[in-house]
């Protein structure tokens, strides 16, 4: 099962893959390649606010499953603790790999940084973390007005840098396991840390 977080996620998710749907509907011809353009900057922007939901949820859930309202002792350190995390939600708002990784091990002490791989891209740690950031780096240009960073994934095929199908694609499926191996690994951490069986 998964997390209430990435439950959450996947039904943001699919706002963004109907916007880049869109982009190459055959029912839409004629679309210009500067039309197309606005569909996939806001499909990639949509994943990346789904993928910012899904670690402030995630974190909330964490809270959420080690509750413990019957021993006092731990039941206030937690409320405190709690109330901080809160706080620091408040102003999480860029969630690159650095940002997200803090975040995460500052509120609940699990640190992501050893899930973060993607095998059947064959994508280690540091290949994940970077393209995490790649994505958040273009997602921060077409915000503020900034042309797109010349990266292996926003180049086309004629060598032009720009978002394709195929690119905001990739994002989907980056953003679909990061999710996954993510929830994996907080339900890890929590069953093995607070010794609570965790159901999703």
């Amino acid at each position: 099962m998964s997390s209430p977080a990435a439950v959450n996620y996947r039904l943001a998710s699919k706002k963004a893959q109907t916007l880049r749907q869109t982009a190459t509907d055959i029912r839409l011809r004629p679309i210009s390649r500067e039309q197309a353009q606005v569909y996939y900057h806001s499909a990639l922007a949509a994943f990346v606010a789904a993928w910012d939901a899904y670690i402030n949820y995630l974190v909330r859930n964490f809270f959420d499953v080690t509750s413990n309202p019957l021993d006092p002792k731990f039941h206030a350190v937690h409320t405190i603790a709690k109330g901080k995390a809160e706080q620091a939600l408040k102003k999480f708002n860029t969630p690159n790999s650095e940002n997200t990784r803090n975040l995460l091990a500052e509120c609940t002490g699990y640190d992501p940084i050893g899930d973060w791989i993607w095998n059947a891209r064959h994508m280690n740690g540091l290949a994940v973390r970077l393209r995490l950031n790649e994505i958040l780096k273009v997602r921060h240009s077409f915000a503020h007005g900034f042309s797109i960073p010349a990266f292996v994934w926003t180049q086309a095929p004629t060598g032009k840098i720009r978002l394709t199908a195929r690119a905001i694609d990739e994002v989907d499926a980056f953003f679909q396991n990061l999710v996954n191996v993510t929830d994996l690994g907080m339900k890890r951490h929590i069953q093995g840390t607070y010794s609570i069986s965790v159901l999703w």
